[in-house]
């Protein structure tokens, strides 16, 4: 019930930010880790590969909000840059993770949904290469979109109402299957838009995580300046 002494809460994107900096916190150990912050609206930005939390931390802190959304261009272009990045820094081989947050409609990209698909396979940014995409999105972004993009094995995806903790519950649940290979990403895969997902989490903490590549790619459109 609203009155005079309501409070409207924290926007959406500092929710995000603070749940991607509990992320970092959970996962990043300076000196096994490499982790780097994407982000769109109109258009896209992807930011380089850190080694320490606290520069992830920094990154992730310094996004603002504006403009429409670009999804499909700014999964094209992290993919692209996670696969480039690993072959100049010589990490070839060590799993790679994806991690992208979206609250809207894709609406501003210039690329279409069967790209970004082509993008993945091309790239070869698939479990059997230890390359993992996951997709969370809350509010207006589109269930359907989000299956399609990720249909076929190319990723994984949850989606809530307005429910940000939960959707980044499975970002936590992907980086368990990171580690554990492809037979616990088919579990994550069939539990990715099920309350279950929080079975998953609780073993996050209780593991020591491999090395790894990661980079968060966080939609910063207008919308996201709202609260929930």
């Amino acid at each position: 019930m609203c009155g005079l002494f309501s409070s409207s809460g924290p926007s959406k994107m500092k929710r995000v930010k603070d749940n991607s900096k509990d992320f970092v916190d959970d996962l990043h150990k300076e000196g096994r880790h490499f982790g780097a912050v994407s982000h769109f609206d109109n258009s896209y930005s992807v930011g380089k590969p850190r080694k320490t939390p606290r520069e992830v931390k920094s990154d992730i802190g310094s996004l603002s909000t504006g403009g429409r959304t670009a999804l499909y261009d700014s999964i094209i272009k992290s993919v692209l840059t996670l696969q480039k990045a690993q072959v100049e820094g010589g990490r070839t081989g060590m799993p790679a993770l994806l991690l992208t947050f979206t609250d809207g409609i894709e609406n501003e990209s210039d690329a279409q949904l069967e790209d970004v698909r082509e993008a993945i396979r091309k790239a070869g940014f698939l479990p059997r290469n230890r390359c993992y995409f996951a997709i969370a999105g809350v509010g207006d972004a589109s269930q359907q979109e989000l299956r399609d993009i990720c249909k076929g094995g190319l990723g994984v995806y949850t989606h809530t109402d307005d429910d940000i903790e939960e959707a980044f519950k499975l970002f936590i649940a992907a980086t368990l299957a990171v580690v554990k290979g492809r037979e616990s990403y088919a579990e994550v895969k069939k539990k990715a838009e099920s309350k279950s997902l929080k079975v998953l989490v609780r073993k996050f903490e209780k593991i020591d995580i491999l090395p790894m590549e990661y980079m968060f790619n966080i939609d910063t459109s207008q919308s996201m300046s709202k609260t929930s």
